[in-house]
């Protein structure tokens, strides 16, 4: 007789791999309790996969000391870049306060995942992505979640007001001039405040900040930052009420899941509490200070009468240009003023500048057939070449993802293939047909309005005068020494000599 050999069937969890799992752990503080939360999170994570059949735990991703509320959380950010990558299958968290308190971000990294084919399961509330009737749960929980940050944030806040108002609010950053003591409280550093009275000095004898800063640094003095003094700190120093022994609190707040360090223009009550500390600077000295720095700024103020140019000259070095009052009005780069890294482009007048505009206009004007039609013809060629080509075949290409996408739905209603194939082949459709309309956006966005734009400049050269043509056609101006480049809208650029 024959031999029969007989092999034993494998099990199904043979013959399926692994699900690459990656747990994620945040803790909000440095505190000691909150580390013993992080090394606890740790554990459960490692324990709760150690022995499983079905997943295989690849990582855990744990951002320490930060906020759920913030965006910036490396580890959570290196987690998602694997997930795009292919290399998680399914993500695990203690719970959705720990994956997020902000509703809007936690959502969207969740329907990014769903795409991915990824799942994610929240043990505390015992929510699940792999069920799609979890996601209304999910906003739910996650919108206590960012409720309960926002009652915690409130707290703080009236915390830290109810500290100000009675004086007991310990100073943060600590001003240049000053150190603090054992206990907290400033004390002055004789060798910097005596710099810092060195500067009112200087000041009130008629040097500017900028003089002031290149004294300081030829006298290598550190600065505050140890970088080189600049006209920026200078100024700081000379507004700073520490240096009466005054505390002003509350010159900037915040908005829970807002703009942070707002300047506070009366929006919310500042607190302001007098001999807080010992002083540097006498109140008489200080009051001369600013009373001379008031007068200042309004000799220097920058020029306000009509500037059509506002807002659209720039220097070659990539820093704005600015309109200074004068007899004779001009402009600058602001990088002159740069002490550390100056910009060493020539100054020119305003007159000057509208002289060569209305040189230029009419020029453009005159020589307005020569210069736009051969481009609009240009032009139009390569939006019928780009139309008729590749964008045509990708419409087509599009359509037949959307044909297999109708034929996979029909064949999964009439039981031919699973739900779960149909919505892996699905994913799979789906990030091809993006792909697809986004080459074909590209392509669009190089034949977008340009024509448009050179029609509107053509007419607009023929029918107005050169000043209104600032705001319908100039884009800005690139000023390099004696040249200036105008650019138009479209792209369009024309060198002309000042």
């Amino acid at each position: 007789m024959s031999k029969i050999i007989v092999y034993a069937p494998e099990t199904q969890a043979s013959l399926l791999q692994k699900k690459r799992v990656a747990a994620y752990c945040r803790v909000s503080t440095n505190s000691e309790d909150q580390n013993h939360s992080f090394a606890a999170q740790n554990l459960y994570f490692k324990r709760a996969f150690q022995n499983s059949t079905e997943y295989e735990l690849i990582g855990i991703y744990a951002d320490i000391g930060i906020s759920g509320t913030k965006s910036n959380r490396p580890e959570f950010m290196r987690m998602l870049d694997d997930c795009r990558c292919g290399k998680v299958d399914r993500i695990v968290c203690k719970s959705i306060s720990r994956f997020a308190r902000n509703t809007r971000d936690c959502l969207n990294a969740l329907r990014e995942l769903k795409k991915l084919g990824i799942t994610v399961k929240f043990d505390k509330e015992g929510i699940d992505t792999a069920r799609v009737t979890d996601e209304i749960m999910i906003t739910i929980m996650e919108g206590l979640a960012q409720e309960e940050s926002s009652s915690i944030s409130r707290n703080i806040r009236w915390s830290l007001k109810r500290r100000m108002a009675t004086g007991t609010l310990g100073v943060a950053r600590v001003p240049y001039g000053y150190v603090k003591n054992e206990r907290g409280v400033l004390v002055i550093d004789k060798e910097k405040a005596q710099v810092v009275r060195h500067i009112f000095d200087m000041y009130l004898s008629g040097m500017g900040a900028r003089k002031i800063a290149i004294a300081l640094n030829s006298k290598h003095i550190p600065s505050p930052t140890g970088r080189e003094w600049n006209n920026i700190t200078i100024l700081k120093i000379l507004k700073q009420e520490k240096y009466l022994g005054d505390i002003l609190w509350q010159k900037t707040y915040s908005v829970f899941m807002g703009v942070h360090d707002q300047i506070n223009r009366r929006d919310v009550k500042s607190y302001y509490l007098r001999d807080v500390h010992p002083s540097i600077i006498d109140r008489e000295t200080f009051i001369k200070v600013q009373e001379l720095r008031q007068k200042s700024s309004k000799i220097t103020k920058r020029i306000e009468f009509d500037n059509p140019f506002k807002g659209k000259i720039r220097c070659t070095c990539g820093r704005s240009c600015v309109l200074i009052k004068g007899k004779r009005p001009y402009w600058e780069c602001t990088g002159r003023w740069d002490i550390s890294n100056p910009c060493n482009n020539h100054k020119f007048y305003h007159d000057e500048l509208l002289i060569i505009w209305q040189k230029f206009c009419f020029k453009l004007r005159n020589c307005a057939d020569e210069i736009f039609t051969p481009m609009l013809v240009q032009i139009q060629l390569m939006e019928e070449a780009v139309q008729g080509g590749e964008v045509a075949e990708l419409l087509v290409q599009a359509e037949d993802i959307r044909r297999r996408r109708y034929v996979l739905h029909k064949l999964c209603t009439e039981g031919c293939i699973s739900r779960e194939k149909l919505m892996k082949s699905e994913c799979e459709l789906e990030t091809e047909l993006a792909q697809i309309t986004n080459r074909v956006n590209t392509l669009n966005d190089s034949c977008d309005d340009t024509a448009e734009q050179i029609e509107m400049i053509y007419r607009a050269v023929i029918l107005h005068p050169a000043n209104a043509l600032i705001d319908l056609v100039l884009e800005n101006a690139i000023v390099n020494n004696g040249e200036i480049t105008f650019k138009l809208i479209s792209g369009l650029n024309f060198k002309e000599v000042l």
